[in-house]
């Protein structure tokens, strides 16, 4: 075992993950798929004194972005605000149905592609990764299921790059990054045996990007397809999901740094961790149907619900599922009640610096009342 390094670095990471997460009939599927929604707004009368206060709320706070928030797996509020693209003359409204980075929001998605091939005895929570990356060494220490729940011990590919991958590597990153250029898509696999183990396999939970890349090139080298393909077909076509995509920059919102500067996660580099893009209204169509048995079974759902705090690419409290996002310009929020099925996604298009998802999130749960 590699010893470790830089272990205070990636503390202070685990800290602003942390502080990111925490500061009536069911829909069935084929309903969800054929949900004929304008793009504005969409507002429940029962609700109207909330509404308005929410409303209020959003429009003192200059909030950019589009929101949604459901109950009983029914649509009581959503709307768009702001602009999509400052720099676009055309001056584009934000709608539910504008197309963001998610970020981190993917992992919930990656974890339920492998649970898909789980179920077809595909693949085996006790298996260790040296089955698929016969090249690392200590792969022969971490299952799939250390991946899925962030206990494999390995360094954060995004979060720690300076320690994960030589020097000049991650400056070249960092510089191919800012000017909006891919990288090799082979890369992380390229260093994972030279990157430095972070700490012991299965003795902790740390967030760790690297685990949900890996859980990618699985998908990918198990199915045959690519990541898009797969999670186009399985997961996507299914729920209905027309518009939400696995593709570089293909969102139809931009945000941009205090500088005025937009930028992205290399291409190929954020595979199965951050690299999908979505609107609220499709990410509702997720939430309901996730527990339904409709893209895994009940059971599986069952399953990974049932660990504790980080679970399967999702984050558990109480009766609630949730995961945030955080790209270069982008923030997002998303969590989902299954016992009242309740939903409350944010999605912006501002750095997290400058409006934090999250924290906005808290406050419409005070607005509304809602026990989520």
């Amino acid at each position: 075992m590699k010893h470790q390094q830089g272990f205070h670095r990636f503390c202070k990471v685990q800290f602003l993950f942390l502080f990111l997460i925490l500061s009536s009939l069911p829909i069935s599927c084929s309903s969800v798929k054929n949900m004929k929604i304008k793009s504005e707004p969409v507002e429940n009368k029962k609700y109207a004194k909330q509404i308005e206060q929410a409303d209020e709320f959003l429009v003192n706070n200059n909030f950019q972005g589009s929101i949604l928030i459901s109950q009983k797996n029914k649509i009581i509020f959503a709307k768009g605000y702001g602009i999509s693209d400052i720099n676009d003359n055309s001056n584009p409204q934000n709608s539910i149905n504008t197309v963001y980075e998610i970020g981190s929001i993917t992992k919930q998605i990656t974890a339920a592609a492998i649970m898909q091939l789980i179920e077809k005895n595909k693949i085996s929570l006790d298996t260790t990764i040296d089955t698929y990356f016969p090249e690392f060494e200590d792969g022969k220490n971490i299952t799939v299921q250390m991946l899925l729940t962030m206990r494999s011990g390995l360094y954060d590919y995004i979060n720690a790059a300076s320690e994960f991958f030589p020097k000049k590597v991650a400056k070249e990153i960092e510089r191919k990054q800012y000017n909006n250029q891919p990288v090799d898509n082979e890369l992380v696999l390229k260093y994972l045996n030279q990157a430095p183990m972070l700490t012991t396999p299965d003795s902790t939970f740390f967030y760790c990007n690297t685990d949900y890349f890996l859980l990618a090139k699985i998908l990918e080298k198990v199915s045959g397809l690519t990541y898009e393909q797969y999670i186009q077909k399985n997961i996507l076509e299914p729920c209905g999901m027309t518009n939400t995509n696995c593709k570089f920059q293909q969102t139809t919102s931009k945000g941009y740094d205090n500088y005025n500067h937009y930028y992205s996660f290399p291409e190929n580099y954020a595979l199965g961790c951050g690299n999908i893009n979505s609107t609220v209204l499709d990410l509702f169509k997720w939430n309901t149907q996730l527990p339904k048995g409709k893209i895994i079974k009940k059971k599986s759902f069952k399953k990974i619900i049932s660990q504790n705090y980080y679970s399967y690419g999702l984050i558990k409290v109480s009766d609630s599922i949730f995961h945030a996002g955080n790209t270069n310009v982008f923030n997002s929020y998303n969590i989902y009640n299954h016992k009242t099925k309740t939903s409350i996604i944010i999605l912006i298009n501002r750095p997290i610096y400058n409006q934090n998802s999250a924290q906005i999130a808290e406050k419409i749960k005070t607005i509304f009342n809602f026990q989520i």
